[in-house]
């Protein structure tokens, strides 16, 4: 089960105790995201709206920071320096809700709305791939997926003798009406920005405060195939940070394997604190083959992972979670998307799951794998 975050005030002067103070916001509804059940994904499942492993039982005490670690505001006597966290209790087990399957929209949370824009038959839901529970979900029964090709292909095995530049699945062309070329739908922008946006919050807006997508994107020149998700929602009052997990594979290795023309994956937070990609390694690389999380790499096909997949023979990640800074009670926007570099062909799909609301404090994004 995962926590949700909930503030407590108690009275600092020896003979009292302030009661319990809730500062959730209260609960949320359906993201009015429909399915059509005939499209995609390992249940037959999509996510498609009409416009277009546990973290542990236990509570965990954290401090509370708005933005990049100033303290919250407490009332006089009382003492509000730390991070009470309530259970979260999953709630996708029979939606096909696509916000309920990454963590949002649960009785008692703070509500977001959700949308998805691209190919309905790249968009869906999965409780599962390939052979073992390496990629199991993350919380709850299901996870989403994104694909620059069909999630249906997922489920696919790699035919023998298959050709590395020319898969027989998992490399479609999704359609014209989904390249947008060399300009990002908003707000993701590719130019990179002068500084440090959070030493100079005068950056924000004005690019990627990553400054981790230009590089990349540039050799590639130009996107195809685009198809994302995104949230809109109000920052709980007790909340300074966003995490989320997800897990990236691609039919791109081995050929393409640390040449400049990789499908790349962007995680965009559109906030008072941040406004970029939130989701790289290290080194400053986006998510994609070059990325140094590529933990699973199918030269000769053999991997048990992989096995009755369309990733067999390819590569993929294991689930990776990141983490990133916002402000209390500020409306953020965050667009998880996924495309082809360069051309259509050779697939790339992101799993995304246990999005949850936190209060760790962090200055900057990052990223790192799981357990």
């Amino acid at each position: 089960m995962r926590l949700r975050t909930l503030m407590l005030g108690s009275c600092a002067l020896a003979a009292c105790t302030a009661p319990e103070r809730e500062t959730e916001t209260a609960m949320g509804g359906e993201a009015g995201i429909s399915v059509d059940p005939s499209l995609g994904g390992e249940d037959g499942e999509s996510g498609l709206d009409d416009d277009g492993d546990d973290d542990g039982d236990d509570s965990e005490n954290l401090d509370v920071g708005v933005g990049t670690g100033t303290p919250v505001d407490c009332p006089e006597g009382q003492v509000c320096d730390e991070c009470n966290l309530m259970e979260h209790v999953p709630c996708d087990e029979s939606t096909t809700d696509i916000t309920n399957a990454i963590g949002l929209n649960c009785a008692g949370e703070s509500p977001v709305t959700g949308t998805v824009d691209g190919n309905p038959l790249a968009i869906g839901l999965r409780s599962g791939f390939g052979s073992t529970m390496q990629w199991a979900p993350r919380e709850g029964e299901k996870f989403a997926v994104l694909g620059s090709g069909y999630i249906g292909d997922l489920d696919m095995p790699t035919p023998g003798g298959d050709l590395d530049v020319q898969p027989t699945h998992c490399n479609d062309d999704l359609g014209d009406q989904f390249d947008p070329g060399q300009a990002l739908p908003a707000p993701l922008q590719t130019n990179n920005v002068t500084g440090d946006c959070v030493m100079d919050p005068g950056l924000l807006g004005s690019g990627d405060c990553s400054n981790t997508i230009n590089g990349q994107f540039t050799q590639g020149n130009a996107a195809y195939d685009y198809t994302e998700m995104r949230i809109v929602g109000m920052v709980p009052p007790n909340s300074n940070s966003i995490a989320y997990d997800f897990a990236f594979f691609s039919t791109e290795y081995p050929f393409y394997y640390e040449m400049e023309f990789n499908d790349m994956y962007i995680g965009w937070l559109e906030s008072e604190s941040w406004t970029g990609n939130i989701s790289f390694d290290q080194q400053g690389n986006p998510i994609s083959l070059n990325a140094g999380f590529l933990d699973f790499r199918d030269d000769g096909g053999g991997r048990p992972e992989f096995a009755g997949t369309c990733m067999a023979r390819h590569a993929g990640t294991k689930w990776l979670s990141t983490t990133a800074p916002v402000t209390p009670g500020e409306q953020i926007t965050v667009v998880f998307a996924i495309f082809d570099l360069s051309d259509s062909i050779l697939d790339s799909y992101v799993f995304i799951d246990n999005f949850s609301w936190g209060c760790e404090g962090t200055d900057h994004p990052s990223t790192t794998p799981v357990g």
